[in-house]
Protein backbone atom coordinates (compact mmCIF):
# COMPACT_ATOMS: atom_id res chain seq x y z
CA UNK A 1 0.00 0.00 0.00
CA UNK A 2 2.89 2.60 1.10
CA UNK A 3 4.89 1.32 -2.21
CA UNK A 4 2.12 2.38 -4.35
CA UNK A 5 0.57 5.31 -2.57
CA UNK A 6 -2.76 3.99 -2.19
CA UNK A 7 -4.83 5.92 0.33
CA UNK A 8 -6.23 2.60 1.88
CA UNK A 9 -5.66 -1.18 2.04
CA UNK A 10 -9.01 -1.63 0.30
CA UNK A 11 -7.75 -0.17 -3.10
CA UNK A 12 -4.75 -2.41 -3.07
CA UNK A 13 -6.75 -4.97 -1.66
CA UNK A 14 -9.05 -4.87 -4.65
CA UNK A 15 -6.23 -4.18 -7.32
CA UNK A 16 -4.05 -7.16 -6.18
CA UNK A 17 -5.70 -9.72 -4.89
CA UNK A 18 -7.34 -12.55 -6.91
CA UNK A 19 -7.59 -16.33 -7.27
CA UNK A 20 -5.43 -17.35 -9.77
CA UNK A 21 -7.44 -19.56 -12.67
CA UNK A 22 -5.52 -23.09 -13.47
CA UNK A 23 -3.91 -21.15 -16.56
CA UNK A 24 -2.46 -18.74 -14.75
CA UNK A 25 -0.66 -21.49 -11.95
CA UNK A 26 0.42 -23.61 -14.85
CA UNK A 27 2.23 -20.44 -16.43
CA UNK A 28 3.84 -19.36 -13.27
CA UNK A 29 5.22 -22.89 -12.41
CA UNK A 30 6.51 -22.57 -15.96
CA UNK A 31 8.24 -19.45 -15.31
CA UNK A 32 9.36 -20.41 -11.85
CA UNK A 33 11.35 -23.79 -14.03
CA UNK A 34 12.62 -21.26 -16.56
CA UNK A 35 14.19 -19.06 -13.58
CA UNK A 36 15.27 -22.16 -11.89
CA UNK A 37 13.19 -22.42 -8.78
CA UNK A 38 10.67 -25.01 -7.82
CA UNK A 39 13.78 -27.48 -7.13
CA UNK A 40 12.66 -27.52 -2.76
CA UNK A 41 9.16 -28.62 -3.51
CA UNK A 42 10.37 -30.93 -6.39
CA UNK A 43 13.20 -31.97 -3.66
CA UNK A 44 10.25 -32.89 -1.07
CA UNK A 45 8.08 -34.80 -3.06
CA UNK A 46 10.89 -37.09 -4.58
CA UNK A 47 12.02 -37.69 -1.03
CA UNK A 48 8.05 -38.97 0.25
CA UNK A 49 7.92 -40.73 -2.82
CA UNK A 50 11.16 -42.90 -2.24
CA UNK A 51 9.93 -43.19 2.04
CA UNK A 52 6.75 -44.43 0.32
CA UNK A 53 8.61 -47.27 -1.73
CA UNK A 54 10.62 -48.07 1.28
CA UNK A 55 7.61 -48.77 3.32
CA UNK A 56 6.13 -50.19 0.33
CA UNK A 57 9.18 -52.80 0.26
CA UNK A 58 9.17 -53.57 4.00
CA UNK A 59 5.75 -54.86 3.95
CA UNK A 60 6.07 -57.15 0.51
CA UNK A 61 9.44 -58.56 1.55
CA UNK A 62 8.43 -62.24 2.32
CA UNK A 63 6.82 -61.29 5.64
CA UNK A 64 10.30 -60.02 7.16
CA UNK A 65 10.15 -56.23 7.98
CA UNK A 66 13.14 -54.07 8.80
CA UNK A 67 13.68 -52.70 12.06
Amino acid sequence: MQILRHSEIAVTMEVYTHVPSAETRRALRKLGKALGGGSKQKKERKGERKQQERAGERSVGGGRQEP
